[in-house]
């Protein structure tokens, strides 16, 4: 009996401690979460909002799957800089792009950048017919940024390359939502939008659907040469393609653009060997799903090689396949670089 009520009061010992962790725990680990905004808002209060922005962007970028503080960075942005720029100009625009390229997009900003699109398209007549939609396909590193650009230089076009906000490789609802208005808006007035990044691969039967007309053009790089070209143009700590929190690498705010693998062993000693292998992998995958693609939509999608895009007959099959002439000019943009050419910055909208 004894033995039982000794038990007993080791039980209510043991629960009242776990009452004691849970009492401090559940604060601290809410000021932990709650450090950067609070930081940011203290920072703004003391009258330094670049600072606060800065700040803010630095801690999004390094946990990007955090989308409630991507959300209050988005705000934090327009609220900041928002008066700046008049409403129903390309300049609002723009700067609304690049809110959206550093945070992810909240509800409020996404309402101001389309009632700012459709003031500044108000003026401007809707053709009778509803202008094609394309996508281009491709690993990274593959010619998208040139490809947007031969795209870009059909006549009336609207075309972009990775265009804002980004799509994580599981996406949001809120990311699909966006690009398809986005998409909708532009094609009632123009003969032909266009936007060229690697994660439309998830969602071209998406945009079919949206979109019966969509056409995808996709391009396939030799595996080695993209796995060269991702390795010399990405920073040494930088990899896309590891799980967060990982220990290996630091998170990037491109991660969840990304398809995960798990990390090759001795990825510790040798991180730069490890990341090529998960490169490699990701390439092979990518290409393999682009031929399948490919295969099951053959009148919607026009499969080239990178390293013949220049070429005049790859042009005219362009232009045959979307009924609409492109340049014939050999263009080479984002070489070696992950910067878009400037002539890519002009078309952010």
């Amino acid at each position: 009996m004894s033995g039982q009520r000794a038990d007993q009061g080791l039980w209510l010992k043991d629960l009242r401690w776990r009452g004691l962790a849970r009492a401090i725990g559940k604060p601290s680990l809410q000021l932990y979460l709650d450090c950067p905004t609070r930081t940011a808002n203290f920072l703004q209060r003391l009258g330094f909002s670049g600072t606060a922005e800065r700040w803010l962007r630095r801690v999004y970028a390094a946990h990007p799957y955090d989308l409630a503080l991507g959300e209050y960075l988005s705000n934090l942005m327009f609220q900041n800089r928002g008066h700046e720029f008049c409403e129903g100009t390309v300049e609002r625009g723009r700067f609304l792009m690049q809110v959206f390229m550093g945070s992810y997009p909240s509800s409020r900003v996404i309402e101001a950048y389309f009632r700012n699109l459709k003031k500044v398209l108000l003026a401007r007549a809707q053709p009778a017919v509803q202008g094609q939609v394309v996508v281009g396909l491709g690993a990274g590193r593959c010619g998208s940024t040139t490809l947007a650009a031969v795209l870009h230089s059909i006549d009336g076009s609207i075309s972009t390359h990775e265009n804002p906000p980004l799509i994580f490789w599981e996406p949001t609802t809120r990311q699909v939502q966006f690009h398809l208005e986005r998409l909708r808006i532009f094609s009632r007035h123009f003969p032909l939008v266009s936007d060229c990044a690697h994660w439309w691969i998830n969602l071209f039967p998406t945009i079919l659907e949206a979109f019966p007309n969509t056409k995808a053009i996709g391009l396939w790089r030799e595996t080695d040469a993209c796995v060269r070209s991702w390795m010399d143009s990405l920073p040494e700590d930088t990899n896309h393609w590891v799980a967060p929190y990982n220990h290996v690498w630091p998170g990037d705010a491109w991660d969840p653009c990304f398809p995960h693998y798990d990390l090759p062993e001795g990825a510790k000693r040798d991180r730069r060997g490890a990341r090529a292998i998960m490169i490699e992998r990701y390439v092979s995958d990518y290409n393999e799903r682009l031929r399948a693609l490919t295969a099951g939509y053959p009148r919607h999608l026009l499969l080239l090689r990178t390293e013949e895009l220049d070429l005049t007959a790859t042009r005219d099959d362009i232009s045959e396949f979307l009924g609409l002439p492109v340049t014939r000019e050999k263009l080479r943009l984002n070489l070696g670089t992950m910067t878009d050419h400037p002539s890519a910055d002009e078309l952010y909208f």
